[in-house]
């Protein structure tokens, strides 16, 4: 997904969590254990939505139980 000036879209942890109807927490997990990409700009972490939106079609793995 990108805007209208043709830049990657970005969403905040919770906007991406809100997005797929999970928790914060699983999405840090994610990241954390490199199954999830996040940029960070400053002390701000963002998400590429095309991440999440590709998330919402195959699903995530997180190692979980």
């Amino acid at each position: 997904m990108q805007n209208a000036s043709n830049h990657p879209t970005l969403l905040t942890i919770p906007d991406a969590a809100r997005r797929l109807s999970v928790s914060e927490r699983l999405l840090w997990k994610a990241i954390s254990q490199g199954s999830l990409e996040a940029v960070k700009i400053g002390r701000a972490t963002r998400i590429l939505a095309s991440d999440i939106d590709r998330i919402a079609r195959e699903g995530l793995r997180t190692g979980g139980r």
